[in-house]
């Protein structure tokens, strides 16, 4: 709501009140104003590169990179191996538990694409040397474990150089929506082997190619507010089809993770292969498909119930935000199971 007008009057006038609040009103009410900003904004940027968005770097080629995630990669928020191997240690003990009660448990390690993409880093970072990351302990640690997990980032490394669309849109911060289908195929394939079940068959009949990124392909780069982002790329955007068989099962599912996982709801993912809706948000906020459900997962009464009726459970978490890995889902659902 925009607040009330300004009045003029002689004390308002040299006390400022009439100029401050009549600014604030402006900003409400002039349709201008969002025209202005990005002007300002476009014209900041081509006279000394500034970035409104304070969180937001653009390196070589036009790539947009998030901050924390540069300094994920150069090992700046690295919590301690001793620190990954409990945590480590924590989550093989829950994959034991939840295997116990008939519930198998999957870790994705989403590909940042910073460790996908160093290439393209901007040159302000270029006098930092790399250290130790989350990442390399992590990915070595659970390679001795017996836990099921897929590493994304390996994966993407592969294929980087051979895929002739992009993985990485240069104006996103995660995955392209083709590159989340890729790592959907390799997903569902071991959900089948871990759960024993078997999910619906699917292909893609149809796709686009577009220089116009859709979506969160373009997510960072809009966040500059600026007119021109001139990140143009040829992107491809695939339409799954699911082949109708009754035969078929869908798991039940419940997702623990951060917004990589968001690109897998929206392309309809969760709809075709599994049954209902879950997504802990961070292990905070509850998305489901029943808008009558719960908004916050601190608000169930029964959590161990909703572990307990899921055929998988599946935590994904990306580099940039192993340093609070699995936001004390591991921690809690554990208490649960020690008391």
């Amino acid at each position: 709501m925009a607040p009330k007008d300004s009045t003029f009057s002689t004390k308002s006038w040299f006390d400022g009140s009439f100029q401050s609040t009549k600014e604030e009103r402006l900003k409400h009410t002039l349709r201008t104003r969002p025209l202005l900003v990005r002007t300002y904004n476009q014209i900041w940027y081509w006279l000394d590169g500034y970035i409104s968005a304070r969180n937001v770097a653009i390196g070589e080629n036009g790539y947009y990179y998030e901050k924390h995630y540069i300094a994920a990669y150069l090992g700046l928020d690295f919590i301690g191996e001793d620190s990954i191997t409990k945590k480590v240690s924590e989550f093989q003990r829950l994959v034991d538990t939840l295997k116990t009660k008939g519930v198998s448990t999957l870790l994705l390690l989403a590909p940042g694409k910073v460790t996908v993409l160093p290439e393209y880093i901007p040159q302000e970072f270029s006098h930092l040397k790399r250290k130790t990351t989350n990442y390399d302990v992590f990915s070595k640690k659970l390679h001795e474990s017996t836990i099921p997990y897929i590493d994304f980032n390996n994966y993407f490394i592969s294929i980087k150089d051979s895929v002739q669309y992009p993985i990485y849109p240069k104006g996103g911060t995660h995955w392209s929506i083709y590159g989340s289908f890729l790592a959907v195929d390799t997903m569902l394939t071991y959900i089948e082997y871990l759960t024993k079940m078997d999910l619906p068959d699917y292909n893609y009949p149809v796709f686009d190619i577009t220089s116009k990124p859709r979506s969160s392909d373009n997510d960072i780069a809009k966040a500059t507010n600026r007119i021109w982002l001139n990140e143009k790329e040829k992107l491809l955007y695939p339409y799954l089809a699911v082949i109708d068989d009754s035969t078929k099962t869908k798991p039940c599912l419940l997702t623990v993770g951060d917004s990589y996982y968001w690109m897998l709801v929206n392309s309809g993912i969760q709809k075709q292969f599994f049954t209902d809706f879950n997504f802990w948000y961070y292990f905070k906020e509850n998305f489901s498909s029943n808008s009558n459900d719960i908004q916050m997962v601190s608000s169930y009464p029964n959590l161990k119930h909703q572990i307990e009726k899921r055929d998988i459970i599946i935590l994904i978490i990306t580099d940039g935000n192993l340093n609070e890995f699995s936001w004390g889902f591991t921690e809690k659902i554990l208490e649960l199971y020690d008391n």
